[in-house]
């Protein structure tokens, strides 16, 4: 019920041993390590430190391993199965530092033959290009580097293909009777044409083809006509098609390299880690200074490693007059621990809170997101399915997709409980088919009640939920305020709450046992009463007390509206239901012939398909949106900061215990 409790670290450590310090603290992933270089910033310790200048050691090789990576995707890839899990190996092969200095020599190799591979594509992309612009002119049987005589011109030329037409500039430049203006061809953008004019002319017909959009071209370091010219750049294109494919057999024969590659990145994305740690660090000639933050039931090993190196050190518990805010880690039981990712995806609550809400929570969301599915066979299909993603992935144990699937195990199996209460497989599929397509209708009687035939009932379980939420919610409130000494707090700021809410309860069971409402008014009155007392207890004038006290008091409204949005886990609830047994009643319009089978079964699948993932979303949503907004709003303080510890965090390989 409350979050790990944090000591502070400070360590002086001895700069020969600070790498291998890391590399065990990393290993032992519960140290999280802060800049001391920022305490440069304070006169004092300015006077005695300085930032340490840590050479990288590891950042330069971790784009050449990720290039060369990428080059093995691109022309090496090898087909991986469906959700397809990370290598395992072990610890002592993945700090083999032989393996990675041969993974950094494969991935220089690569690397050149990848920029082999990039100078032929670029030469071969310039001859296209060169060879596009001849392709106009290669029926012209004249040579592109054609000489001008001593009384004549010739000249290559353009026009836009759609400004003036061609044979306008043609009749153009007959008219002159000393110049020929013969059209070569014509695409979609411009007209093509070889020009030629008599010199003493030359000026008065280019001028009269430049005002018709006619311009000149010429051809820079061309012999011959273009046809000669293409049919050389064909060869030629072919040719270092012919050497590109030489060099990507070779990245090809390569692939094997791939493991080895992925685990250096790995291990040197690790050490690029511990590089950016020293280089937050500030010491003197001999000595690094480091602070931080541990669990507390984590010093022991803490302080096993330290006094291995030689280390000064010194532990503090945090108080509530510190100004630095320790971080926060959420330590909880296995089967709580997958609700924690909800926590996070709002916030972290501070660690002066005390209060950790995932025990209290997950329960809830549980019976909520159940509740809100509630089909047997939906159950099934969503834990079998995330079930088989942690089993074929294996993600990392406490990362992201490991808690959501591990989540969605335990959401099916809420899920297939309700469907159970509620007799729901498939909405109503057995009752559809048997009735609509066999003749005789059978059903599956529900434990509990049927939404569908009995929504008020529905109705009232989900108030009630809601009730038993907020009454937790403030429980926790006068908790934490009771933890932290200020019991009398607790009874005015959640204690008359309480009250008054109690009161719903006790009115309805005695409108329900035809008893007299008296006590339930009661409840409500006491609440009241200590509620508009109290409410604005720091105000000094009576008046103003009154005032602040009925202000509090009109919140009931507030706490009406809350128990009045649970009422979304019946519509949740039903949607799920009603879209089940369109789909079933869709699927059964054509009856027990074959026809009608082949019908039933395309719809069941898309149907029911699209039901179950549209509505995992809309759960998931709507589950969520409680606990931040009805559950978190009673007592939840945000704004903790992540406990962020060095840690040997893969991406591609999976490090296992010798013997695995």
């Amino acid at each position: 019920m409350t979050i790990v409790t944090m000591s502070k670290l400070r360590a002086i450590v001895p700069q020969s041993a600070t790498r291998p310090l890391l590399k065990e603290l990393g290993e032992l992933g519960c140290v999280e390590i802060d800049s001391s270089a920022d305490r440069l910033a304070e006169e004092e310790w300015a006077e005695v430190l300085a930032k340490y200048a840590a050479p990288p050691q590891a950042e330069g090789f971790l784009g050449g391993l990720a290039s060369a990576r990428e080059l093995l995707d691109r022309y090496a890839a090898v087909k991986s199965g469906f959700l397809s899990s990370r290598r395992q190996v072990t610890k002592r092969e993945f700090q083999d530092e032989a393996i990675v200095k041969q993974a950094c020599a494969d991935a220089d190799i690569i690397n050149d033959l990848g920029r082999q591979v990039a100078a032929c594509a670029g030469e071969e992309g310039r001859l296209t290009a060169r060879k596009a612009s001849l392709v106009a002119w290669q029926g012209l049987d004249v040579p592109l580097d054609v000489k001008s005589g001593k009384h004549y011109r010739i000249l290559f030329g353009v026009s836009p293909a759609g400004g003036v037409p061609a044979q306008e500039l043609v009749d153009e430049a007959a008219s002159k009777e000393a110049a020929d203006l013969t059209l070569v061809s014509s695409d979609r953008e411009q007209n093509y044409y070889l020009l030629l004019v008599y010199a003493g002319l030359f000026d008065e017909v280019m001028d009269a083809l430049k005002s018709k959009g006619f311009s000149v071209v010429g051809f820079k370091d061309v012999e011959g006509t273009a046809a000669a010219n293409i049919s050389l750049l064909d060869s030629r294109i072919q040719e270092i098609a012919g050497e590109r494919q030489v060099i990507v057999d070779q990245i090809v024969a390569m692939a094997d390299k791939k493991a080895s590659i992925e685990m250096a990145i790995d291990a040197l994305t690790i050490e690029s880690h511990r590089d950016q740690v020293l280089s937050g660090l500030a010491g003197t000639k001999k000595t690094l200074y480091i602070e931080g933050w541990t669990p507390a039931e984590a010093i022991g090993g803490v302080t096993a490693i330290l006094e291995n190196y030689g280390c000064a050190y010194q532990f503090e518990e945090p108080t509530d007059e510190d100004e630095e805010e320790p971080p926060v880690l959420l330590h909880n039981h296995k089967l709580i621990q997958p609700f924690t990712m909800v926590t996070e995806l709002y916030s972290l609550p501070t660690y002066k809170s005390g209060l950790d809400p995932n025990p209290f929570m997950a329960p809830f969301y549980f019976i909520f997101f159940g509740l809100m599915m509630a089909d047997v066979a939906y159950g099934v299909i969503i834990s079998l399915a995330a079930w088989f993603i942690l089993k074929k992935m294996r993600p990392p144990e406490g990362g992201v997709m490991q808690r959501l699937m591990t989540l969605m195990v335990y959401c099916g199996v809420a899920t297939s409980i309700w469907g159970l209460l509620f007799g729901g497989f498939f909405g109503n599929l057995v009752s559809a088919v048997s009735g609509g397509m066999l003749g005789h209708e059978v059903t599956i009687p529900a434990i509990l009640f049927d939404p569908m035939k009995d929504p008020m009932n529905l109705f009232i379980l989900s108030l009630v939920f809601g009730w038993i939420q907020l009454m937790t919610g403030l429980g926790l409130n006068a908790y934490k305020l009771i933890k932290h000494g200020r019991a009398f707090d607790a009874l005015c700021d959640a204690g008359f709450w309480m009250i008054l809410l109690l009161g719903i309860p006790v009115t309805a069971l005695s409108v329900l046992g035809g008893s007299s409402i008296t006590a339930g008014l009661v409840v409500f009155a006491v609440g009241a009463l200590g509620i508009v007392i109290f409410g604005g207890r720091e105000k000094k004038n009576p008046v103003s007390r009154l005032i602040s006290g009925l202000g509090s008091l009109y919140g009931a409204t507030s706490y009406l509206s809350d128990i009045l949005s649970y009422a979304r886990l019946l519509a949740l609830g039903l949607a799920s239901a009603v879209i089940a047994q369109v789909m079933n009643t869709m699927g059964t319009l054509g009856g027990g012939s074959v026809v009608g089978w082949f019908v039933f079964l395309l719809i069941f699948a898309i149907g029911h398909t699209f039901n179950v993932v549209i509505n995992i979303l809309g759960t998931y949503v709507h589950t969520s949106r409680l606990q931040y907004i009805e559950f978190f709003g009673k007592f939840f303080e945000p704004g903790g900061r992540p406990f962020a510890p060095l840690f040997n965090k893969t991406k591609y390989i999976e490090i296992i215990k010798e013997g695995n």
